[in-house]
């Protein structure tokens, strides 16, 4: 009957207090603060600090839903509902831009040309 009580003993000794298999892996965090419209793109936010982790959750793609931590033990799940427009608009700015310096680049050496074959 001792040994067995002391098997028992180890083996509950042995086990581990928490679950081993979390339903949530941390995945990021608010890399920057911002609180103007256009100011950045990528993983910055405009309503959690600097920090703030991100989380996936158990069964569900996290390009689709995740978890944010406001608190110690409260979260926030938050939707994706596609790409934040101003992103778009930030490449089609740079885009444009290159084409009008190249179109302004071009417009001065076609204008020094003509200097030089009329001299």
């Amino acid at each position: 009957m001792k040994k067995f009580v002391i098997v028992i003993l180890t083996i509950v000794a042995l086990m581990p207090m928490r679950s081993m298999n979390a339903d949530w892996a941390k995945i990021g965090q608010v890399k920057r603060y911002s609180d103007h419209e256009g100011t950045y793109s990528g993983n910055f936010s405009n309503t959690y600090p600097k920090g703030t982790p991100y989380y996936s959750i158990k069964n569900i793609d996290p390009k689709e839903i995740i978890a944010i931590k406001t608190h110690e033990a409260e979260f926030v799940k938050a939707i994706n509902k596609g790409q934040y427009a101003n992103g778009q608009l930030e490449s089609k700015t740079i885009w444009i831009s290159i084409l009008g310096s190249l179109i302004i680049v071009l417009l001065i050496i076609w204008i020094m040309k003509r200097k030089k074959s009329k001299v």
